[in-house]
């Protein structure tokens, strides 16, 4: 396996995405277990990108947002329209008193809690956010971030959460963004 090959993402779709057999996942990079430095992170990403990874995934969880706070410094670099890429939905970042920070296995982190949040609204938000933190206007994946068991603390929590993402049209969020994607391509602002 050659590390630039690449697969077809969604073969059968309109607009299938191009990934490479490996991808970067950017859980390290938001200071996972310890503290990573900015010059570190900078390099690592570099580094995937100089063995020709083109795939790269972060989430707003990832130290709270410090992890796509760095993967907009490297886009910035390499430029966005060289890589694919994919961040989540499901958790908002809110500003908190310290002792209310909800960092989890991160350590060093933006003074932020994590709230789950799968309605049209929570959905728009992460992802507004994340288009923020990342300076992008959009992202190629958005995947639906633990919406499982384990995370929601139940079987019925987490079918809850699922009921609340796909019930009463919700998911109309998600066409939504699909349509900012597209309007971003052709450089119209996106309401």
């Amino acid at each position: 396996m050659k590390v630039t090959e690449t697969t077809l993402l969604n073969a059968r779709a309109k607009r299938p995405v191009p990934l490479t057999r490996m991808g970067f996942g950017g859980a390290p990079l938001g200071n996972l277990y310890r503290k990573v430095s900015e010059e570190d992170a900078q390099a690592a990403l570099q580094a995937a990108y100089d063995a020709g990874i083109r795939y790269f995934d972060t989430a707003p969880q990832y130290g709270l947002g410090r992890s796509e706070e760095r993967f907009g410094v490297a886009l910035e670099r390499v430029g966005r329209g060289n890589v694919q890429l994919s961040t989540k939905i499901g958790r908002l970042l809110l500003d908190c008193e310290p002792h209310e920070v909800t960092p989890e296995a991160f350590v060093d982190v933006p003074q932020k809690r994590i709230v789950f949040d799968y309605t049209y609204d929570g959905v728009m938000r992460s992802y507004e956010a994340s288009r923020k933190r990342l300076g992008v206007a959009n992202a190629d994946i958005l995947l639906v971030h633990d919406v499982c068991a384990f995370s929601q603390g139940s079987q019925e929590a987490s079918d809850a959460k699922v009921r609340e993402l796909f019930d009463g049209g919700r998911l109309s969020c998600l066409a939504r963004i699909e349509r900012c994607r597209r309007r971003s391509r052709h450089r119209r602002r996106c309401e």
